[in-house]
């Protein structure tokens, strides 16, 4: 249900993972860790649901290249 999403905190913080249990962990031990807010199970998944589809780490690269060619044309 989850697998390959990620969810970006707004600190900054993305969660990511290919797993439905860590990917819900994750979320919870961050709210947790970085903010002292213990989220329930419930909102955790109602967050995770939420969560977009993360980019693959090759997409990304190929954006980033993408980008330097614009910008030496310009």
């Amino acid at each position: 249900m989850f697998a390959g999403k990620a969810l970006r905190c707004g600190c900054g913080y993305e969660v990511r993972a290919y797993d439905d249990d860590a990917f819900v962990e994750g979320i919870r031990r961050h709210a947790w860790e970085a903010h002292g807010i213990d989220f329930s199970l419930e909102l955790a998944l109602d967050l995770a649901r939420s969560a977009r589809q993360a980019p693959s780490e090759r997409n990304e690269l190929e954006l980033e290249q993408d980008r330097a060619l614009r910008k030496e044309k310009q």
